[in-house]
């Protein structure tokens, strides 16, 4: 308890959110890291949501300088508002430990010490789904089928010692994103949590994983589509080939 302590007192975490339209829980969000992680500082990188989340933001931390908000012209996607939110959160020599996580909820704040302090041992810390303390509540039968497949396929074609390929809540070393060059990572959506890991995974950096709750507050909400199925594919297809 007191090395936890003493990790979330010194300005050494960033953590990164991708948001859009994310108004009706951001604000909880952001509440609950600081409660958990008070010096963190926190990167909302906004693909220009419609709802207003950006003005929310603004509206609710006006004077924070804990809180970088960068607005995105266009919804780019996921995979590469956190990679923008990583090289925005490089700039700052302090930060030690990135973190990435959802703005739904999802991603519940009180596991930020744990993440913390397993990527102290290791180089990137998962919070998973698949290990057997963990629960995973409010997806569909449909989606928890979807990610199944997913993670086994992705699990057989790259062979990264994990047991959750898809899942975003991810605490790295400094040393990890200055090593993968990510000015260079290509691919979009949810497959680029598993380039991000492939390349940390080729480096020789090593990877270490969490139980945690996973609960899903929107049942009809579906961030997969066949577009995204394609791009996995062929990601993995370049992947490999690159071996």
């Amino acid at each position: 308890m007191f090395y936890d302590k003493m990790l979330l007192m010194i300005p050494q975490i960033a953590i990164i959110i991708p948001t859009y339209n994310a108004k009706n829980s951001i604000r909880r969000a952001i509440s609950g890291i600081f409660k958990k992680a008070k010096n963190a500082i926190i990167i909302v990188v906004d693909d220009n949501s419609p709802d207003g989340t950006a003005q929310l933001i603004k509206k609710s931390f006006p004077f924070s300088r804990k809180i970088t908000l960068i607005v995105r012209k266009n919804k780019g996607g996921r995979g590469s508002a956190v990679l923008d939110g990583f090289k925005q959160g490089l700039k700052n020599k302090s930060v030690q430990f990135f973190i990435e996580m959802d703005s739904d909820l999802c991603h519940d704040p009180r596991y930020i010490p744990l993440l913390v302090k397993k990527c102290a041992k290791f180089d990137v810390a998962i919070a998973s789904k698949y290990l057997k303390k963990s629960r995973i509540k409010g997806l569909s039968y449909k989606r928890k089928i979807f990610s199944r497949i997913a993670n086994f396929y992705l699990r057989q074609t790259l062979k990264i010692p994990i047991t959750d390929y898809t899942n975003g809540y991810r605490c790295y070393r400094r040393i990890v994103l200055e090593k993968i060059n990510l000015r260079t990572i290509r691919s979009k959506g949810f497959i680029t949590l598993s380039e991000i890991a492939y390349r940390i995974y080729r480096k020789g950096f090593s990877f270490g994983e969490i139980s945690f709750n996973f609960k899903h507050y929107n049942a009809e909400k579906s961030n997969f589509n066949i577009k995204e199925v394609i791009e996995a594919l062929l990601t993995t297809f370049r992947l490999i080939l690159q071996r």
